[in-house]
């Protein structure tokens, strides 16, 4: 019998090969092997979407499967092919016969390693392209508008375009296909440019940044589904704008939490995601390990985050962070004076404690960049660092695939100011040696698009909290860059959500 990952039969089910497998007997075809985050599975005729839990799952002829984001799947089959498929990638099985196997890749990226059979066909089909093969090894990826790129690594692999036109590859050749049809093929790229390539494509298609309005919300609708809190809402922003506002907050894997907010208004479409791993598995309820993120005082935080990644975009620029190697630092007893604290936030008594002379312990991360519209703006690498003041900052390499930038970075200055003393608008401008800028303006408003005062958090109100009066107002974050030609990235974010969460207590 198979068991969950297996990539070829067990002497058990050899033996079941020999004594049943006869001419007349039904061939079982293709089945789920392996399946890791977020696997959905929509069965043939149905538009029901279903999580993917026991394994492994046998498949027929037009059944889906979708990977949500960062997550992996294997569809295996009988005679030991097999297919590995990416995160945030689409496919249906068109055919699992013994003559024939056919799948269509819809989006995203697979890796296939087919068995050389001559009486055997193994088609990929994608909306540009069909590679046709009898036993090779590839990797096929469907980008946005149907875009493919076929690398071949062993064999032979015939590749055909929508208007009939065939070319067939040869080993370490690539070939990209698009609506124009096939185009001239290269070699594949070496391992460093596939490294740097890779994580170029990362930033796009694993952080979303490049799905168009519609990709986004066919996302949520599926990721809506899975929500542990979500809130929904229409409000005025602070240019008069109206805006639908979408939040929720989903587990894509034990160990992780995705806090997930879209903007819709009349003329553009703005979404945001914030992506933490943990390091260990959540408890049911969020807020105990979410409150420990801000900091512990005594004793090390038993949850903490060892890699978050953000992604802020209006479908056409981008802004991503992402962060690795997350670990406890007593940043009161590491022997740098400029990382002394002295007061923390405590969500208990929802004040302010005096921690002078005690430990305080705060997640520092090894590994960090900073990207606009895909290239890196600043970032830093380090070991087990005990105080940010000892990394070291990113100049000619990327801080995590050590690809070889265009250019050496800029150096890069930051100002804060309030432009008006008594309205919460806060604009913090970095400059960069190079010539360009990036502007957040943050505000605090009110439904109707109203900039929020000091006072309004200052008058004296018996018994209401912080807490309380946040409720009543909303987050709004307006970026400009240079490389955003004019255009903007604009989020309204709605506090209600993160204080059910336990982000803010």
């Amino acid at each position: 019998m198979r068991g969950p990952g297996d990539r070829c039969l067990s002497i058990l089910s050899a033996v079941g090969v020999l004594l049943f497998f006869g001419p007349g007997s039904a061939w079982a075809g293709a089945y789920l092997s392996k399946a890791t985050g977020i696997v959905q599975l929509q069965r043939s005729g149905s538009e029901r979407w279903d999580m993917v839990r026991d394994l492994p799952l046998d498949l027929v002829d037009q059944d889906t499967v979708r990977t949500g984001q960062r997550a992996q799947a294997t569809l295996s089959f009988e005679d030991g092919s097999r297919v590995e498929l990416g995160g945030n990638a689409t496919f249906t099985l068109e055919e699992a016969s013994r003559g024939r196997s056919a799948i269509r890749l819809n989006f995203g990226a697979i890796k296939a390693f087919v068995q050389k059979m001559a009486s055997r066909r193994f088609e990929v089909k994608t909306p540009t392209a069909v590679c046709s093969v009898r036993g090779t090894e590839f990797r096929v990826e469907v980008l946005s508008g149907g875009r493919t790129i076929v690398d071949l690594y062993k064999g032979l692999l015939g590749v055909e375009d929508r208007r009939g036109q065939q070319i067939l590859l040869h080993p370490n050749e690539r070939i990209q296909i698009d609506l124009r049809g096939l185009n001239k093929p290269g070699g594949v790229p070496s391992q460093g440019q596939q490294k740097q390539s890779q994580f170029h494509q990362l930033m796009q298609r694993e952080m979303a940044i490049e799905m168009s309005k519609a990709d986004v919300l066919s996302a949520a609708a599926r990721e809506i589904k899975l929500a542990e809190f979500q809130q929904g809402k229409a409000l005025i922003d602070v240019n008069g704008n109206r805006v639908r506002l979408e939040e929720y907050i989903i587990r894509p894997t034990p160990n992780q939490f995705k806090l997930v907010v879209l903007n819709e208004r009349a003329s553009r479409f703005d979404f945001f995601y914030y992506l933490g791993t943990f390091n260990q598995t959540l408890p049911s309820d969020l807020s105990i390990a979410l409150r420990q993120l801000s900091g512990t005082v005594d004793n090390p935080p038993a949850y903490f985050l060892t890699a978050f990644q953000t992604a802020r975009s209006n479908t056409q620029d981008s802004i991503v962070e992402n962060a690795t190697g997350g670990h406890p630092v007593d940043v009161n007893s590491n022997g740098v004076p400029a990382d002394q604290i002295s007061f923390l936030f405590n969500p208990v008594t929802n004040a302010y404690d005096n921690v002078a002379g005690h430990k305080v312990y705060q997640t520092l991360f090894d590994n960090y960049g900073f990207y606009v519209n895909g290239g890196l703006k600043y970032g830093w690498t380090g070991a087990n660092i005990q105080s940010y003041s000892l990394v070291t900052a990113a100049s000619t390499n990327d801080p995590f695939t050590g690809a070889l930038l265009p250019a050496a970075l800029p150096t890069r200055s930051v100002s804060t100011t309030f432009p008006d003393p008594d309205q919460i608008h806060q604009v913090i401008y970095e400059s960069y040696s190079n010539g360009t800028f990036i502007r957040w303006d943050n505000y605090i408003i009110d439904d109707q698009g109203k900039i929020a005062r000091i006072s309004d958090f200052q008058s004296p109100n018996s018994g209401v909290s912080y807490r309380q009066k946040i409720l009543n107002f909303n987050f709004e974050q307006s970026v400009t860059a240079t490389e955003f030609s004019g255009r903007k990235i604009d989020l309204v974010v709605e506090p209600k959500i993160l204080v059910q969460a336990g982000l803010i207590q």
